[in-house]
């Protein structure tokens, strides 16, 4: 049963396709309205190196946006936990930043950053925050109190209570947010390439997607979505090191 649960996954990806492959054969539908995976996957070929020269592009502001919203959502999680007043000032704050559409503002980015990678750093790095920051905080709060009470007893310092049991209590949680940052990172590269910049994966999609290359499109979606899956399955590993639970699951 556990193989078959192991397996599963690819093969419902594979039936998707043979239906896919197998309807738009059938029904005669036009190449630039559904491609075929046949003929997606062909074109992938076709245009490899142009997707690689921009898949760096996207990639490199990814990873910078990601990793600046992971650490600024755990340090500022700390930072609320540890002294409470900080976080009644700043968290309405946080959540009614949230509710501004990042692509309302990409032109202030433009104006205060220039058309360089600096705006689509800013959008991903915003996108990432959030769910971090979040995730963090319901860890940290949610330490077992006796635990923090036992590391009184000993007369433990602030950092052996963190290193010790906040933390460690809270890596389930703390993974939770850094896959959900991950995904909406990725969206935010994307829409971020849409609104400014000559390079990247995005900008390819608006480009191909002007000229009607349609097997173009699903190639570069394609491509994201195994940028997106590598760097999930990355994450995940990295959990299984920290989380006994991730080990357990697994």
């Amino acid at each position: 049963m556990s193989l078959l649960n192991r397996f599963l996954p690819g093969i419902t990806i594979v039936v998707a396709l043979l239906i896919w492959e197998f309807s738009t054969r059938y029904f005669g539908i036009k190449e630039f309205i559904l491609p075929a995976p046949s003929v997606v996957l062909a074109t992938a070929v076709t245009i490899a190196p142009e997707l690689m020269r921009n898949m760096w592009a996207t990639l490199s502001v990814l990873l910078v946006g990601y990793g600046l919203g992971v650490v600024l959502g755990i340090a500022l999680a700390v930072l609320m936990i540890i002294l409470p007043p900080v976080r009644r000032a700043l968290y309405p704050l946080v959540v009614m930043s949230q509710t501004i559409p990042k692509i309302a503002i990409a032109p202030l980015l433009i104006l205060w950053f220039g058309v360089g990678p600096e705006p689509k750093v800013f959008i991903i790095a915003l996108l990432a925050f959030f769910p971090v920051l979040v995730n963090t905080v319901a860890g940290l709060e949610g330490t077992d109190r006796g635990h923090l009470e036992l590391m009184r007893s000993v007369n433990a310092n602030l950092w052996k209570v963190y290193r010790h049991v906040r933390l460690p209590a809270a890596v389930p949680q703390i993974f939770a947010g850094l896959k959900l940052a991950l995904t909406v990172s990725v969206i935010g590269a994307v829409v971020g390439e849409w609104v400014v910049g000559n390079q990247g994966l995005g900008y390819l999609l608006l480009a191909y997607n002007s000229s009607l290359l349609t097997a173009n499109v699903f190639a570069t979606l394609l491509l994201i979505i195994l940028i997106s899956a590598v760097l999930f399955y990355s994450i995940t590993r990295i959990e299984r090191v920290f989380s006994w639970r991730a080990r357990l699951d697994s």
